[in-house]
């Protein structure tokens, strides 16, 4: 590990490459991903709640 450490404090350009690299590739990975708020699958189960204090399923279900 001191080695490594000795070997970027004598060489500065190699240690700005290599910080130059990381953050180019952050970018370009940062620009890559794919986020979206809902899910893009379509979704097999429907849930259907409905509160109706006093009624019963069957009133609720031919409504």
């Amino acid at each position: 590990m001191r080695k490594v450490i000795a070997y970027f404090i004598k060489h500065s350009v190699a240690v700005n490459v290599v910080v130059v690299g990381f953050v180019i590739f952050g970018i370009f990975g940062m620009l890559s991903l794919k986020s979206s708020f809902f899910p893009l699958t379509d979704s097999k189960i429907i849930n259907i709640n409905a509160t109706y204090p006093g009624a019963s399923p069957q009133f609720l279900e031919e409504m």
